[in-house]
């Protein structure tokens, strides 16, 4: 019985870690390519070795941290390589969920999101990226409401990448960009309430893509230290 008891209390904490470790990688807190410190981190969360090495391994799994043999457990970067493999997924998850939410989704649970997302209701450039680290449950809800309950699992797997890369740049967008997400969302919508299947899609595949070259010039000008 005290085995049971001990095991599940571990579980327990590997549960804790993993969700603590998890949510301070996706919030950037925890940087690209940061170490990470056993000793540290059961000292920081005050969770033995044995739940803090599973949690680690939990999230190599998810392709959140790697470890390197030898050498320790470390932050996955955000490189360009890793972006665009994000993107590639979204775009296949996303577009087809579209089609299908302007074939057969509940317009009027989108015409609430294009009335009331607080992401549309702006006043100055501040509040627009602050809404817009909410802006991936307007793409969450899309996939939800395609009625297929197997795409909404596998997108869920790559939602923890999708805001983490939100989250790494949100700070870098200049206004254009930020008003521009605004607008490529509300067509998206509209397309959606329309019940027009290849008009959804497409405003999802443009949106992707300019998304995209707005992170890819980014990171060039990452590079070049601007």
């Amino acid at each position: 019985m005290s085995e049971t008891r001990g095991s599940s209390v571990d579980v327990s904490k590997k549960i804790q870690a993993y969700k603590i470790l998890k949510e301070r990688i996706i919030q950037n807190e925890l940087k690209p390519q940061e170490y990470l410190n056993e000793q540290v981190l059961c000292k920081e969360l005050n969770i033995s070795k044995t739940p803090v090495r599973e949690a680690l391994q939990h999230l190599e799994r998810d392709r959140l941290v790697v470890i390197v043999p030898n050498k320790g457990c470390f932050v996955s970067n955000i490189g360009i390589d890793y972006i665009r493999e994000v993107f590639e997924i979204r775009e296949m998850f996303e577009c087809s969920a579209a089609r299908m939410a302007a074939a057969m989704g509940s317009k009027a649970e989108f015409e609430k999101i294009l009335a009331n997302h607080k992401s549309f209701k702006v006043v100055d450039d501040q509040s627009v990226r602050q809404s817009l680290l909410s802006g991936y449950q307007i793409h969450e809800h899309i996939v939800n409401a395609s009625g297929n309950s197997f795409l909404s699992e596998y997108y869920a797997s790559i939602l923890d990448h999708i805001v983490r890369i939100r989250m790494y740049f949100i700070s870098r967008f200049d206004s254009k960009r930020l008003h521009e997400t605004c607008e490529e969302h509300k067509r998206i919508l509209r397309a959606i309430i329309d019940g027009d299947p290849d008009r959804a899609e497409r405003e999802v595949r443009e949106h992707l893509g300019r998304s995209l070259i707005s992170i890819d010039q980014l990171m060039v000008n990452n590079r070049k230290g601007l």
